[in-house]
Parts: C-alpha cells; structure tokens; sequence
C-alpha cells in the first residue's frame, strides 16, 4: 500500500478553569479533541490516534492529557453557552441569543467585534448592523431574532461593570489603562 499523507483535525470541546503551566496564569483553558489520520492509496483516511488536550488562551501553549485524567477533565469542562451564563450580568445577551438561535456566538461576535474594542466602536458596529439588520430594512427572516441579539449584545458591552463582570466569566483580561500626566516643553520648567 502506498501512504498518501496525514492530517490531523482538531475539535474544540469547551473550557476548564486551571492554572497554565507555561505563563502560570489562573483562568479558562480551551478543551480540544486532537484526532490524527493517515491516508492510504485506495482506502479512506483511517484513524490513528486522538487525544484531548488543553490550549491556554493566553499563551497559546498546548497540553496533552493523559489517559487517566480524561473523564475527570469532561466533568469539569463547560460549554461556551454554559460558560456565557456564568457571566453575573449577562442573563439578558444569554436569554435574546438562546430565544434567537442555539449557536455559541458571544457578544462580541454578535457584533463583530475584537475583544479590545473601545466603547465608540462598539457604538459604530452597532449602528451599521442595527441598519442592515433592522426589520423594517432587512429581507432576512430572521431579522427580528438579529436584531435583539444585536441589542442585547450592545447593552451589555455599553454598560461598563456588566461588560467586565461578563469580560472576566470568558477569561479576558483587559491591562491596566495608564494615564500619563501632560507633557511639558522644556521652557515650561
């Protein structure tokens, strides 16, 4: 038989709250299932190995879990929808997006937003997809689903403490804002 190639797929399971082993940091790892196959001349790809794994979602760095410690880890994980309905303030954004559709957007992805975006962004997102969603505008069947999730997603990241409280429940960390005094010229002192 002639081996044509491998390829390894990986699934995204949920998250676990544990301290990383590079960086050190306490908060959520994502969960994944890492399934290698090797494909042969004349044959399907066949499976070879898999095993769960662990990425921080600060650093990036991947562990292997062993085989013992696999059904202790699925009893600690949480999905992303169980993990957004931690978020103390943010029942209302969980409650539209369960009403609209059963995926896993966060608010963030509602609106198209990076996690680092600053409250006059968010408005503007709001607003260009508040036109092209709105159902008075929109041919979209399901505009009306959109649309509250859009205001949903909205109030919460407007609202600084619920965007926090919410920021902390899916491991985001924002740095400390450091305002630095006014600058003098030379000839001021």
């Amino acid at each position: 038989m002639l081996l044509l190639g491998s390829r390894e797929d990986n699934a995204h399971l949920g998250y676990v709250q544990a301290r990383c082993a590079k960086c050190g940091r306490q908060g959520l790892l994502g969960v994944y299932l890492g399934k290698r196959k090797v494909t042969f001349a004349g044959l399907v790809a066949l499976p070879v190995s898999e095993q769960l794994y662990l990425e921080c979602l600060e650093c990036g760095a991947k562990f292997g879990i062993p085989r013992g410690q696999e059904l202790e880890l699925r009893q600690r994980m949480v999905s992303r929808e169980q993990l957004a309905g931690l978020a103390t303030g943010a029942s209302q954004f969980n409650e539209a997006r369960s009403q609209a559709r059963p995926d896993s957007k966060t608010a963030y992805q509602v609106l198209q937003l990076d996690t680092s975006a600053e409250q006059e962004v968010v408005q503007a997102a709001f607003k260009r997809l508040a036109l092209k969603y709105h159902p008075d505008r929109s041919n979209d069947p399901n505009a009306v689903e959109r649309m509250r999730e859009l205001i949903a997603a909205h109030d919460l990241l407007t609202d600084p403490v619920r965007k926090t409280r919410y920021d902390k429940s899916l491991g985001i960390e924002h740095p400390e804002v450091v305002v630095w005094p006014p600058a003098m010229r030379a000839a001021d002192v």
